[in-house]
């Protein structure tokens, strides 16, 4: 299987731009897109099954009503299929990695990743009928797909592209990313629920819930917004919610605001009301009572004592 890294991303209202061809790319290699970008949109369009990271920065993909955020904690993981668009608008350049990988690709690794060796020595050219679909969500980075990541830049920087190395990376990412599905299995099996398939469909519906209030935190956020991306009730995205994550929607995105506003009072000079909105709150009075409750200390306070940090960021 080729792989092809496109650095220069094609205009689309380009008179010349063709549509059919560009995707063909895609059914055909497996294709690393990777740029720097302060302004990017791309309107609706089709996706294999794809893994999206950003650095320096937040790149948003939305699907219908959900809104992902990607950004250098979290990474999104797309299946086949998917229909969305995607969005750069920063200040800075944020820098775009997207990897492409062929429904070939993915049988291939899917089935010499979950088969003994030598079922695969007998039957090497086997494949299952069906097509393999992943978690569709927000996932943290962990030290191993790092490594990874963090490798397969450096192989894709370099001036002449070694294809058979970032060939072997592909093979390594996807493969782990299979292995990362069992632990995600296990969490569907610690729902409470009778029906296998209705643990699964709850799985996926608070994970919506989930990811929307880590991508969406500096937005007006409430249960029956939250609810409603997640296509659930109010009252049974709170109990279900609660039951999953041992905490209430609202102290979930409470959590994240404030882990958010901490690291710009402690790593930049924002100014506090700046910050206050930046994590999602209106009013500079709520903003400065939870950030205290939380902290033990005013955000004028809590910046003072780590001054250290602000003063070597800007050095």
């Amino acid at each position: 299987m080729s792989v092809k890294v496109i650095t220069k991303f094609p205009d689309i209202n380009d008179f010349n731009y063709n549509y059919a061809s560009w995707n063909r790319q895609f059914v055909e290699n497996n294709v690393i897109l990777n740029g720097k970008f302060s302004y990017l949109y791309y309107p609706i369009h089709w996706t294999n099954l794809s893994l999206k990271f950003a650095f320096g920065g937040n790149e948003h993909y939305i699907l219908d009503k959900m809104r992902y955020g990607v950004d250098d904690e979290r990474y999104l993981i797309l299946n086949r299929d998917t229909v969305y668009e995607s969005l750069i608008e920063s200040e800075k350049p944020v820098e775009s990695l997207t990897l492409n990988f062929t429904s070939g690709f993915v049988d291939d690794v899917f089935y010499s990743t979950f088969n003994p060796d030598d079922y695969l020595m007998d039957y090497p050219e086997l494949r299952d009928r069906f097509p393999v679909n992943f978690f569709q969500k927000l996932y943290e980075y962990d030290s191993k797909i790092k490594r990874q990541i963090q490798t397969l830049k450096s192989q894709i920087a370099l001036k002449e592209t070694e294809i058979g190395r970032v060939n072997e990376s592909m093979h390594l990412i996807l493969g782990y990313i299979f292995r990362l599905q069992l632990k995600n299995s296990r969490e569907v099996d610690s729902i409470n629920s009778i029906k296998r398939s209705t643990r699964y469909e709850l799985y996926k519906r608070l994970n919506i819930a989930k990811d929307y209030m880590q991508s969406n935190y500096s937005e007006p956020v409430d249960l029956e917004k939250v609810a409603s991306v997640a296509c659930m009730c109010p009252h049974h995205l709170l109990r279900k919610f609660k039951s999953y994550l041992g905490v209430t929607p609202h102290q979930y995105l409470t959590t994240i605001r404030m882990e958010r506003a901490r690291n710009l009072v402690e790593y930049t000079n924002d100014p506090i009301t700046d910050i206050c909105f930046n994590a999602g709150y209106e009013s500079l009075s709520s903003f400065s009572f939870v950030f205290r409750k939380r902290y033990n200390n005013s955000p004028e306070n809590h910046r003072k004592q780590h001054l250290k940090k602000v003063n070597f960021q800007i050095a």
